[in-house]
């Protein structure tokens, strides 16, 4: 009996073969867990290439966080974990171990790269801090820049007219956002505008924006957008790789099972 044919699991009396089993994972995105797993080659190969290890008390320093940032500090209670997910302790530092060495891996890759991405992108890295007025007219929005232009206040009149639930209360108020949390057409107009400017009415997919520009910060390297950056730099590597590589899904065909 072939690899194909072999009984996986029986279901009320049913079998379930290896290769059925393959035929409905392939229909429910298995193809990401297959790409997760050639990142994990990829890794492990540039370590491997590198020198990059995970020592023993590394891993027992990331499984004791493991298990505090999941609260299973009891032994009880990460066995009772380990049994609901199917796993056993030697899996638990399997995947403890893949985590360290990908952080590892991307330090090492990333760290040399991170100052020339930022200033080669510094702009992409500014803040802004910004409040903002939403509703459904156009009109209506109008309406209010046309008070804001005769002297209203913007925060006050956010209070009584935003539809916008999260920043009613706070008369509007945001507060830092980058460009990657905007859309590119609100992107472009916070960050091409000045502090203390009103700008509207925006077009968006919950109505028309009226967004004051609060104050604008120049990025700074400094912590966490060291690491952000750093993340950037891998994750490009990791693309990059993955788009160079063939994979060959040797067990996709459903229709040629081998013989043996």
């Amino acid at each position: 009996m072939s690899l194909y044919d072999a009984v996986l699991m029986t279901i009320k009396g049913q079998d379930i073969t290896f290769h059925e089993l393959l035929c409905y994972a392939r229909n429910h995105q298995i193809t990401d867990l297959l790409q997760r797993k050639a990142r994990q080659v990829i890794v492990h190969q540039y370590a491997g290439k590198s020198g990059i290890t995970v020592t023993d008390d590394e891993l027992q320093t990331g499984i004791d966080d493991f298990r505090r940032q999941n609260g299973l500090l009891q032994v009880a209670a990460a066995m009772e974990w380990l049994d609901q997910n199917g796993l056993t302790l030697e899996d638990l530092g399997d995947r403890v171990r893949d985590g360290l060495l990908e952080s590892k891996v991307a330090e090492n890759l990333a760290t040399p790269k991170v100052e020339p991405y930022f200033y080669e992108n510094r702009l992409l890295f500014d803040i802004a801090i910004i409040s903002r007025i939403v509703l459904k007219e156009y009109g209506a929005a109008r309406e209010l820049l046309f008070r804001m232009e005769e002297g209203g206040d913007f925060h006050s009149l956010a209070r009584e007219y935003s539809e916008d639930v999260e920043t009613r209360r706070a008369g509007g108020f945001v507060g830092e956002v980058g460009r990657d949390s905007l859309t590119s057409v609100e992107a472009a107009a916070v960050f091409g505008a000045q502090p203390g400017e009103i700008l509207g009415p925006l077009k968006t997919s919950h109505g028309y924006l009226l967004l004051k520009v609060e104050e604008m910060k120049s990025a700074r390297l400094e912590e966490p957008l060291r690491s952000r950056i750093g993340m950037i730099i891998f994750e490009e590597w990791i693309r990059e790789q993955m788009n160079e590589m063939e994979i060959h899904y040797a067990l996709w065909n459903k229709h040629d099972k081998p013989d043996h």
